[in-house]
């Protein structure tokens, strides 16, 4: 997410490039040759690559992991990256995926490209010859509901965590119709092929971890000690990763952050009321006037960009079950022990209801969908305050809380397995949030905090919430501008907030070289099962734990999930 507000007075990445651009008198390409013998060179399979110094870490940008997904590939599973001669400057990001424009959220991203199968990866500061040697190794998964959103976005800095000794590679994947799409030409001509289909955005993680595998050695990093952790829809593709096929042995930890789990549509068959993939994009090739693949192939990228509204809508599908790469909802197959059998951590946020606050639907329509009875949760939800927002409130406990507790339990079964619950806000916005909203443990995990919205100056009323709450709804739903309210806020000079940060980037990169968050001086961590239900607590409270989250609320969403999911 960017945000580029008057009152975010950071130099956006264009303003950047462009500073950069004069004070050399010219631009160099990715190509160029090296001008600075000091900045560190590496070589992986493909050719040599010259990273640079920024913000304590070396950063090696915009390097290919697969081939540009363009004319007859695009639509295709990812491609091997071709080769480079001479050394590629690995100085400055690339461009993101193509994705539609959220005001205040993403305008330095648009148009995008379909060139965007680059990752990053920043190292610690060691000298030119990267003497660093076998450290663990985090990639990290971007959020954006699989349809905006980027690797290059400014808070994925992974300033505090390249402090804990750890390597991060943040990658970019296909989005929206790009990047998941399987109307039944394409369905036909997979099957042809023997390829997969429809999920080329999880593919292009996979092709990612596999880039991982055969070249992180180059820059010290241990190729056998590989997490995956991402947040939102980046947290979700962290679970289909546990449950894929295609994914196993590529990573040897997982942590989810936020990760709702809402059913996967099927490709041909309805599931849960979800209309089939193929039905949904049967209608949006129909609306685009083609006839066959080659026309399709042909249409420019912009063509192919869904907009907010038609997301909110429900008219861009996300991914679906193919059969290959992604075979199940993972809450099902977590519970038949299906799962790769690696150290687990999962979390949510006290306000991740946030995510659903636009898109909600009336509260007896979403009760009579889930078969719940109004009559429970009218006593069950006597005290939640917000009514504007009940709505989103019941559903955070099943898809949020509910799901994080199912999920921990199952994955403790076969191996370590953590849950966490985020509940810190920087203290000037404490009175105006209902609790924490989604995305904003990110910035704190990085230690990116000077790279998010600065919090206000005085603290913000608590009067009316609802009134804050609507009108950011309203904001994106009506107009899709990306409100102030939605955005991360962190005051990077507030001890807290450094605190906080310090807490959160020490325990998930201790969980990347062992497998245990517990860090020395900080609350015991203990694993999670549904009996003892213990999670760790990031807030102001000194005990550092929680028990019983929200206890009979989200007991009665684990009954209904499990009852949805046909888990004993």
């Amino acid at each position: 997410m960017r945000k580029t507000s008057g009152l975010f007075d950071r130099p956006t990445a264009n303003t950047v490039f462009l500073w950069g651009c004069l004070a050399a008198i010219f631009c160099s390409d990715a190509h160029a040759d090296v001008y600075d013998e000091t900045r560190p060179i590496v070589e992986v399979r493909n050719g040599k690559l010259q990273g640079v110094e920024e913000h304590g870490m070396l950063a090696f940008k915009n390097i290919p992991y697969a081939a540009p997904p363009v004319g007859e590939l695009r639509w295709r599973p990812p491609q091997p990256a071709q080769n480079w001669q001479g050394v590629r400057n690995a100085d400055r990001f690339g461009q993101a995926c193509v994705q539609p424009m959220v005001e205040g959220l993403n305008p330095e991203l648009i148009p995008g490209s379909e060139d965007c199968l680059k990752l990053n990866v920043y190292t610690p500061k060691s000298g030119k010859d990267l003497p660093v040697k076998n450290l663990p190794v985090m990639v990290w998964i971007h959020g954006g509901g699989l349809l905006t959103g980027s690797a290059t976005e400014p808070y994925y800095a992974p300033i505090a965590l390249i402090g804990q000794s750890v390597i991060v590679v943040t990658v970019d994947y296909r989005l929206g119709k790009l990047g998941f799409f399987a109307p039944t030409a394409l369905a036909e001509e997979a099957a042809k092929n023997d390829e997969p289909v429809g999920n080329y955005g999880i593919m292009d993680q996979i092709a990612a971890l596999k880039w991982v595998r055969e070249n992180i050695t180059a820059f010290g990093g241990d190729p056998t000690n590989v997490t995956i952790f991402g947040e939102s829809a980046g947290g979700r593709s962290v679970t289909w990763l546990m449950t894929s096929p295609a994914a196993k042995g590529l990573f040897h930890r997982a942590i989810a952050e936020s990760a709702q789990q809402t059913p996967l549509r099927g490709q041909t068959e309805q599931r849960y009321g979800l209309h089939p993939a193929q039905e949904l994009d049967a209608k949006y090739v129909a609306s685009l006037g083609v006839q066959d693949l080659q026309q399709l192939r042909a249409l420019p990228a912009n063509k192919l960009v869904m907009t907010p509204k038609q997301f909110e809508d429900g008219e861009f599908g996300g991914a679906f079950i193919d059969g290959k790469v992604l075979i199940g909802d993972p809450i099902a197959l977590f519970a038949q022990g299906k799962q790769h059998k690696v150290p687990f951590m999962i979390g949510t946020n006290s306000w991740d209801a946030s995510f659903f606050v636009p898109s909600q639907p009336p509260l007896a329509s979403y009760l009579k969908k889930m078969g719940e009875d109004p009559q429970v949760i009218e006593k069950l939800y006597v005290g939640f305050k917000n009514e504007c927002a009940l709505p989103a409130e019941v559903m955070a406990d099943a898809w949020y809380r509910a799901s994080v507790k199912l999920l921990a339990d199952s994955a403790g079964k076969a191996a370590p397995s953590y849950a966490y619950y985020f509940d810190y806000l920087t203290p000037s916005i404490r009175a105006s949030h209902p609790g924490s909203p989604h995305t904003f443990e990110i910035a704190y995990v990085f230690g990116s905090l000077g790279f998010v919205l600065p919090s206000p100056l005085q603290p913000q009323s608590g009067d009316n919430q609802c009134s804050r709450i609507e009108k950011a709804a309203e904001d994106l739903k009506e107009r899709a501008i990306w409100s102030t309210y939605w955005f991360p806020m962190a005051d990077k000079n507030n001890s807290g907030d450094r605190a906080i940060s310090q807490q959160l980037s020490s325990s998930w990169a201790s969980f990347a070289k062992t497998g245990n968050p517990n860090v020395s001086g900080q609350p015991a961590w203990p694993q999670y099962d549904l009996k003892t239900d213990t999670m760790r607590e990031f807030s102001d409270d000194e005990n550092g734990l929680v028990n019983g989250l929200r206890k009979d609320r989200v007991d009665y969403q684990i009954r209904t999930l499990k009852s949805l999911y046909s888990v004993d």
